[in-house]
């Protein structure tokens, strides 16, 4: 006991333990005042604080704690886990284990996770399996779920977000923080894309999350999802066998990628092949494990020397890209296939040319002819208003002739909006007819004769046969 001495007044007595008491119970009290939320993010801070005090004391283990948090972060499953059994441990031995979580979260260990090392926000689209985005906008979090972006109830901070991009980019040490446009993949196949200053608006900078929902990379899959029609799998399944070059185009998540590893699974597996990425998302090696494809993220002229059978190109987005692309078909090489993100097909030889000249300078009209010349089909597809939703929009034959030097764009399958339907016309150029011949003519002529038969059974009311503006004479 000590006595507190006041002029004038009988001496007060005062105990410390008495003291220390009355402020545990002040602070309860103020802990009951706190809402769900608010006792969710002081647990949080108490466990971030906790372990950061512990790991300062752990001299020398520096890299080994920076490396776990930088693999927790892109979801590698050993190091999640060691974080969340360091979470739990620390609930269990502070009585803890009770306190209430955001609904978001599959737990309470898993919440305080994602609030301090994980995903925040967005780490329950992970789970979701139908949906192929997400993003943060500012403090807004959206789910694309049955097609629409849907807002979240949770909300990132600006804090959180600068967190989360730090912890991202410890993926990319050659990429500066202060890069306005970053393009990351994470362990599980999740691409992420972050926009910064001077790009957004002040306060609003983006995190985009997309990952592919479509595991089975079959025309019967992608049948059943309605993006093709089923009538014309026996088709499909052909044409991608002969060898023909063919591009995939139309605007983000129509599926392009998707069709473009359908039609690769159907190759022939001992042919050698050479994908190139800009981000490691196609894993070839696990789909045809068996097949000599080498996978590369550049682009390299030493290519043009490799021995290679084909190249296939996960995203043909620049001119440099399409410049070796074209080199490579131009020169005679087949089974070539790649996307690109042009819609309109009938000036597709023009905008790849000009894309071309733009970035490697030369003659547009040569290069057009060159464009034309390297690739046979492209498959053209769209999103519908459930963006959900896929459709193949349209397949083409491009052709060109030798001897005027015209090229025309054939089209051989469209699809019609009104129905939800597909329409065929029986039209192949004896060009085709001829490289079939050096290649696999077996499948051609099964290709031909299920073309035939589709055009019978479902015959298009009038083919687009175009002589677009830039080909000679047109």
């Amino acid at each position: 006991m000590n006595t507190k001495l006041v002029k004038g007044k009988k001496p007060e007595e005062f105990y410390i333990d008495s003291y220390l008491s009355s402020i545990k119970e002040d602070k309860a009290e103020s802990r009951r005042n706190l809402s769900k939320e608010e006792l969710f993010i002081e647990l949080c801070r108490s466990v971030q604080s906790h372990f950061e005090n512990m790991w300062k004391l752990s001299e020398g283990q520096e890299a080994k704690i920076l490396e776990r948090q930088t693999k927790a972060i892109i979801g590698i499953p050993d190091h999640v886990n060691y974080f969340k059994d360091l979470i739990r441990k620390y609930l269990e031995d502070n009585a803890k284990t009770g306190l209430p979580y955001p609904r978001w979260y599959k737990s309470l260990v898993d919440g305080i996770f994602h609030e301090v090392w994980g995903l925040a926000g967005i780490s329950a689209w992970m789970d979701i399996a139908e949906s192929s985005s997400a993003k943060i906008i500012g403090e807004r979090i959206y789910y694309l779920i049955d097609g629409k972006m849907t807002l979240q109830e949770q909300r990132i901070s600006p804090k959180r977000f600068g967190a989360l991009k730090k912890a991202l980019l410890l993926l990319t040490p050659e990429i500066p923080q202060s890069s306005s446009n970053i393009e990351v993949l994470m362990h599980s196949g999740e691409r992420v894309t972050i926009y910064s200053s001077p790009l957004t608006k002040p306060g609003q900078d983006i995190m985009v999350f997309r990952k592919y929902v479509v595991f089975n990379y079959t025309l019967e899959e992608q049948a059943r999802r309605g993006t093709i029609p089923k009538e014309a799998i026996g088709m499909l399944k052909s044409l991608a066998k002969v060898g023909f070059n063919i591009l995939f185009c139309g605007a983000v998540r129509t599926a392009k990628t998707t069709m473009l590893t359908t039609f690769q699974l159907l190759e022939d597996p001992n042919l050698e092949g050479v994908l190139i990425e800009s981000n490691a998302e196609i894993p070839l090696h696990e789909l045809m494990p068996n097949s000599p494809i080498m996978q590369l993220v550049c682009i390299t002229k030493k290519l043009m020397r490799s021995d290679g059978d084909y190249i296939i190109c996960g995203e043909a987005r620049d001119g440099n890209m399409l410049s070796l692309l074209v080199e490579i078909a131009n020169r005679g090489t087949r089974h070539c296939k790649s996307t690109i993100h042009l819609t309109d097909v009938f000036d597709l030889p023009y905008d790849m040319a000009n894309m071309i000249v733009n970035k490697k300078g030369g003659s547009l009209d040569h290069t057009i002819i060159k464009v034309a010349k390297s690739f046979h089909y492209v498959f053209s597809f769209i999103q519908l208003a459930d963006r959900s939703k896929k459709r193949l929009k349209g397949i083409y034959e491009i052709r060109y002739d030798h001897l005027s030097h015209k090229i025309s764009i054939h089209e051989i399958c469209r699809y019609e909006p009104d129905s939800d339907s597909w329409s065929f016309t029986f039209d192949i150029g004896r060009d085709k007819e001829n490289i079939a011949r050096e290649e696999n003519y077996k499948e051609f002529l099964l290709y031909k004769k299920e073309l035939k038969i589709l055009a019978e059974k479902f015959p298009a009311k009038k083919q687009a046969v175009i002589k677009p503006f830039y080909s000679r004479g047109a």
